[in-house]
């Protein structure tokens, strides 16, 4: 079930019928939590915020644990600016199906998905106290995937955090624009949505206990979405949520799995510019943790003395690179070396893996290099025969390009040797 509009959102004549039609949908994804991986091809987002303390010791019937408690319940925590939450109250939370309206482009375009409550959780334990529950995306939904909201409460010292883990990958898309959108700026909105939440959170919880436990708009459906205007416009750039309130988090984690797929065709670009960059790069994440490589290529690459001789090369690379004897690199030779050092330095990237996926790196990494041997050939000869800049400034100016490009893809390789 998906539907979009413009400009306009659904009536509570249009939501009822829709609602109850929902309710028959199934999931989306057959995947068990275990197997919701970054290597499996899941992202990854976690984040933790601490909402304040209430007297120690198990939840109090009127403390932060559970006016927070009952702020999830209602789904009030979700910024209605980004999605609002149409359900009814009269049923119970386990199983509970959830109409989910996504707005972007300033509130203009809107879709309608459903998701249900999958998993609750209630635990009065001796030190700690959890309660939370979990949405799972159904048929139609932009998104496959499942959402834990966990709040804990520490008996000994009376605080209470709130945590938000999710697993998820695009889903359906009712048309190709939308599918590209989707690509462009729906991590933003992403993003954007599980700040807010923290800070929306946080202050309900605090500064509006009336409206715990209490949809925002009652009628044939319920919603979600008090106003709250302290918190500000809504900001896809920033870290933090803006105006005197911040989202106060302590921990954020996104890790995006189309993230990884741009480490082997950074190598494949590096290694179209110098050969021996590639292979450098990875030898020397590889080498930090060696004990945990099993195949040969990535064993050959993690020894300790590799990284220093392929560095040693690089080096000479970068000085023969400037020499007027050296052939053009999209010679059959020059161009072959690149290839092979795009395909290997993608390989080892992301091994450990599935072998369709080291395969697929390793066909990324060696298009990536073709296409990056002929671009930089271009601009030089750009820059050295139209432009008349001298052919060493050129070749210095590729160096800082590469050097630049490398620092970036550094974190990326270092997270995928991690993941491997």
């Amino acid at each position: 079930m998906i539907e979009w509009r413009w400009f306009s959102g659904w009536t509570d004549d249009e939501l009822a019928p829709r609602l109850e039609k929902a309710g028959a949908l199934v999931r989306n994804f057959t995947a068990a939590s275990g197997e919701m991986t970054l290597e499996a091809g899941w992202n990854q987002v976690h984040s933790v915020s601490t909402l304040g303390r209430e007297q120690p010791g198990p939840p109090s019937p009127t403390g932060l644990f559970e006016r927070a408690r009952g702020v999830l319940e209602t789904f009030d925590f979700s910024d209605p600016r980004i999605v609002r939450w149409h359900f009814s109250s009269d049923t119970p939370l386990h199983g509970r199906t959830v109409l989910l309206e996504l707005k972007s482009l300033a509130e203009r375009l809107r879709f309608l998905c459903a998701v249900r409550v999958g998993d609750t959780r209630l635990e009065i334990g001796e030190t700690c106290s959890v309660y939370g529950f979990s949405f799972e995306t159904l048929d139609g939904h932009l998104e496959k995937g499942r959402e834990w909201f966990l709040l804990r409460k520490q008996h000994d010292t009376g605080e209470v955090r709130f945590e938000i883990e999710a697993s998820w990958r695009p889903g359906t898309f009712p048309n190709a624009w939308s599918r590209v959108g989707f690509a462009l700026v729906g991590k933003r909105y992403q993003r954007a949505w599980h700040r807010l939440t923290h800070a929306r959170l946080r202050e309900l919880t605090r500064n509006h206990p009336e409206f715990a436990g209490m949809p925002a708009h009652h009628g044939k459906v319920d919603h979600s979405g008090h106003e709250l205007g302290e918190l500000g416009p809504v900001s896809f750039y920033a870290m933090r949520a803006p105006g005197r309130l911040k989202s106060q988090l302590e921990e954020e984690v996104d890790a995006v799995e189309r993230g990884h797929w741009l480490t082997p065709v950074g190598l494949g670009v590096l290694a179209g510019m110098r050969s021996l960059s590639a292979p450098t790069l990875v030898s020397r994440k590889l080498a930090q943790s060696p004990e945990a490589r099993t195949d040969p290529l990535s064993v050959a690459l993690s020894k300790p003395w590799v990284p220093r001789v392929l560095e040693v090369l690089a080096l000479g690379e970068l000085v023969a690179d400037k020499l007027p004897m050296t052939p053009a690199r999209v010679k059959w030779v020059p161009m072959t070396g690149r290839i092979f050092m795009g395909t290997v330095a993608a390989a080892s990237s992301v091994s450990g893996q599935t072998r369709r996926r080291v395969v697929l790196a390793a066909a990324m990494g060696g298009l990536a290099a073709v296409a990056s041997t002929w671009a930089f050939y271009s601009l030089r000869k750009l820059a050295t025969g139209k432009l008349h800049i001298p052919a060493l400034a050129a070749a210095f100016a590729e160096d800082a390009l590469l050097a630049a490009l490398a620092t970036r893809l550094m974190p990326l390789v270092d997270d995928t040797a991690t993941a491997s």
